[in-house]
């Protein structure tokens, strides 16, 4: 079976414990996190919040990775709490949209846009099915 590359984007700072269990989900449905790496911040209340590994680097070089990973994932999972999306989500699931991966969350984004770019899931396990069985479809 193929490994599912993804990225976890969205707010890091809001509901940081559903962050965590998402995260933790990711990883056991067996999917590669590209970014972030792990949970590990520095100060969640940062307006730009950075993981312990991250300290010496400016935000334009984390989100330049955090782009590079969107262009080799699979899809895109959104962690929107009660469907906030940030300007810095908005933009990487403007950028997965060009990308052609498909984006998957628990919430739907409060803003009607991107509410019809999200499919809406209970479980990452769900977007998973939905991921390969789009993939056994296109063969």
């Amino acid at each position: 079976m193929q490994i599912i590359r993804c990225v976890l984007s969205g707010s890091y700072r809001r509901d940081f414990a559903t962050l965590e269990r998402d995260y933790r989900e990711l990883v056991a449905a067996g999917c590669q996190i590209l970014s972030p790496h792990r949970l590990t911040f520095l100060d969640r209340s940062a307006e730009f919040v950075k993981d312990v590994a991250e300290t010496p680097l400016d935000p334009h070089e984390i989100e330049r990775h955090h782009l590079l990973a969107l262009r080799q994932s699979d899809l895109v999972w959104l962690h929107c709490p009660d469907g906030y999306v940030g300007v810095s989500a908005a933009m990487e699931v403007g950028y997965a949209l060009a990308l052609n991966v498909p984006i998957f969350s628990k919430l739907l984004p409060q803003d009607p846009v991107f509410s019809q770019l999200v499919t809406v899931v209970p479980s990452v396990f769900m977007a998973l099915e939905s991921l390969r069985n789009n993939q056994l479809v296109s063969e």
